[in-house]
């Protein structure tokens, strides 16, 4: 009988066995710490760049052959937006998307070499100035999920008058007619209007409401954002005389209105969008129903956005100025949805020659050699699509005072105003007129 050949099968087994958990234990340890790295090279490379730049990214990338060396981060595309024309230099308005991500921010700011020059924890952003980019390029690409926008802070100016020659919207008919007054004849604001707005707030955002004659008597509260400790520009004082002011001879639509007057321009008449921003919210919260802007930027921002968006949500009626830049645009936040932006005439009822034109004017109001209050007791003859926003900021107060709901005022106006020979895009609905 031959030998049983079991036992050296058995053997053989055990032995390719062992040889095979050893090959794999040496594999195991040259591998780990390759695929380690690979890992965390993919980590890093996923936190580079904006939130939509990441939905994009594959979720398993290949990994790099093993002699590749780590690109240099590409830098993110909304560094280049920052220090644009029309923006403050060196300055971005960063959003977050929690108040615990503005939080965690802050508290890593300085660390960073970036200065927090303000922020809105109901906007959840943050007013930051920096040296250069590079700081907060690092910090955007590290904490990529945190952010919900990066953009400048744009400035927003109290608009000036281009020389009257000087038109580049060549459809403007040029009215330089003055009215030399008020001009609430032209709107029908004639009866006695002693009461007119009792009951209303208005927020005046603008560079500060001073003392005036033409203010004696009328409730202002007052909030300082741009706190600099400078002369105030006398532009929010005429925009109070023309909205609440109660003198007999250069009286506002609304004299019974209380005011809420946050400043936000300088003495030069400049603010930026950071700080309009936040007077939006705090006017809405401090109970105002209408809320005055006669000043405007030249390109819109969705930090702006969201704010004006918070107002109407409250019915809050936003009155805002078209600009007089003589553009065939309008000035933000005028051209925001839902907004009611108006446009200046002249006395014969001729778009001014200075005002802005664009789809989503709602009206025009007296806005050529208008009489008002100003800095030093003084009075002015003034234009601008600023003086016809605050004659209609008084007119909506008026409405609020008589019992009209908010979010009725607007399609109420332009069913009333008076037509006139002129497209929509330069005198929107027509020139307002105070309902009976």
């Amino acid at each position: 009988m031959r030998p049983s050949r079991l036992p050296l099968l058995l053997f053989a087994t055990a032995l390719l066995v062992m040889v095979g958990s050893v090959l794999w234990l040496l594999w195991e340890s040259y591998a780990a710490p390759s695929l380690e790295k690979d890992v965390s090279l993919t980590k890093r490379s996923q936190s580079v760049g904006s939130t939509a730049a990441l939905a994009a990214m594959p979720q398993t990338p290949v990994p790099p052959p093993a002699t590749a060396v780590p690109a240099k981060p590409a830098a993110s595309p909304v560094i280049a937006t920052l220090n644009i024309p029309g923006s403050m230099p060196n300055e971005a308005l960063l959003t977050f998307r929690t108040p615990e991500a503005l939080a965690a921010f802050r508290e890593r700011a300085t660390a960073l070499g970036l200065v927090v020059l303000g922020y809105d924890v109901k906007l959840r952003t943050a007013r930051v100035r920096f040296r250069d980019t590079a700081a907060l390029e690092r910090d955007l690409n590290v904490h990529a999920e945190d952010y919900t926008h990066v953009g400048p802070n744009l400035i927003t100016r109290i608009p000036g008058l281009p020389p009257p020659p000087a038109q580049t919207d060549t459809a403007n008919a040029g009215g330089s007619v003055p009215f030399r007054s008020q001009g609430l004849d032209a709107i029908g604001a004639t009866s006695d209007r002693s009461n007119w707005g009792q009951g209303v707030t208005v927020a005046v955002i603008d560079s500060g409401i001073g003392s005036h004659p033409s203010l004696a008597g009328v409730k202002i509260t007052h909030y300082d954002l741009v706190n600099d400790g400078s002369a105030f520009n006398g532009h929010g004082t005429a925009m109070a005389s023309l909205i609440a002011g109660n003198d007999p001879n250069v009286g506002g639509v609304s004299p019974a209105a209380k005011l809420l007057d946050i400043r936000v321009a300088d003495a030069n008449g400049e603010s930026n969008t950071a700080l309009v921003s936040s007077a939006i919210i705090k006017a809405t919260d401090l109970g105002a129903r209408v809320i005055n802007i006669s000043l405007g930027a030249n390109a819109d921002s969705p930090v702006l956005d969201e704010a004006v968006r918070y107002a109407q949500s409250r019915n809050v009626v936003i009155v805002a100025a078209a600009g007089n830049e003589q553009q065939t645009a309008l000035s933000m936040p005028a051209g925001i949805s839902g907004v009611l932006s108006v446009g200046a005439v002249d006395a014969n009822g001729t778009q001014a020659y200075f005002s802005n034109s664009g789809a989503g004017l709602t009206l025009v109001a007296p806005g050529v050699g208008v009489v008002s209050g100003y800095a030093d007791n003084r009075l002015v003859i003034g234009s601008g699509t600023s003086q016809a926003t605050a004659i209609t900021s008084g007119v909506v107060a008026y409405l609020l005072g008589r019992g009209y709901y908010g979010p009725n005022i607007i399609p109420l106006l332009t069913r009333t105003a008076a037509p006139l020979q002129a497209p929509a895009t330069a005198v929107g609905a027509g020139l307002i007129q105070v309902p009976k």
